[in-house]
């Protein structure tokens, strides 16, 4: 008869009976949860094949991580538009554990066992200022005061360059219903409100009354008169004056 054992055929011969005297005979152990094919009960036949199956078991752990979230807090003691790292994100860990079976080393099985959540994650949380300090501002024309300063993107426009058909009633009329003129700058409302008095260096005052298709984020259209219209593109700062509102928008990014 042949033994198939351990990875390695074993031709011998036999007088004994059943398959577990043979292994016994050949000193093959069956250990745990080894099992013999045929079973240890059967009675040998010539020619026999026998197979020695060793059965192993392991704990298989696979981690993986939980991506952290980022929140952000607003701290009163920081000054508007001031933003810090408040504590570093860390992902967490998930863990799966797993009984997995082995039959001559294949995987023939394998049970959950443990799903579990091994470390929470850490957020990473921003804190960013929502106290606003008031400041004054030197100009051309004498010092002005200001509670916040944004860096935008600016343009120019008129009523004829407006995209406005002069047969439009709407032609030469701005988003609050003023006359175009120079003075009047378009925003995006989310990030300054309409009705917002403006300081704009080498323009001067203007007055957020207007809005456009492309005036989106931190972009602002620069108003003139069609007869002395300036062009300008380009970055400035735009510093919004008093008085300070109620409802800020305190993150414009």
């Amino acid at each position: 008869m042949t033994i198939w054992v351990d990875g390695r055929p074993i031709r011998t011969r036999t007088l004994k009976s059943t398959v577990g005297d043979v292994l016994a005979e050949m000193n093959i152990a069956l250990l745990g949860e080894d099992y013999a094919l045929p079973a240890l009960d059967a009675p040998l036949q010539p020619d026999m094949q026998i197979r020695v199956v060793r059965v192993q078991r392991d704990l298989r752990i696979l981690q993986t991580p939980i991506p952290f979230e980022t929140r952000w807090e607003p701290d009163p003691e920081l000054e508007l538009d001031t933003e810090v790292l408040a504590q570093e994100g860390i992902p967490g860990v998930r863990e799966r554990h797993s009984l997995v079976t082995l039959e001559d080393g294949l995987e023939v099985r394998s049970q959950l066992t443990a799903d579990f959540v091994a470390r929470p994650p850490q957020p990473r949380i921003y804190k960013y200022g929502t106290k606003v300090v008031v400041r004054t501002l030197d100009t051309p024309s004498g010092p002005i005061q200001y509670w916040r300063k944004i860096r935008m993107f600016a343009t120019s426009y008129s009523a004829s360059t407006a995209g406005v058909p002069r047969s439009s009633p709407w032609y030469g009329r701005t988003r609050c219903g003023q006359p175009m003129r120079f003075g009047i700058v378009a925003v995006d409302p989310r990030i300054i409100p309409l009705g917002t008095n403006v300081y704009v260096p080498g323009y001067g005052q203007g007055l957020a009354c207007d809005t456009g298709s492309a005036i989106v984020g931190k972009r602002i259209d620069l108003g003139y008169d069609d007869n002395n219209l300036k062009f300008w593109r380009g970055w400035v700062d735009v510093y919004l004056l008093p008085p300070v509102p109620q409802n800020i928008r305190y993150r414009l990014n």
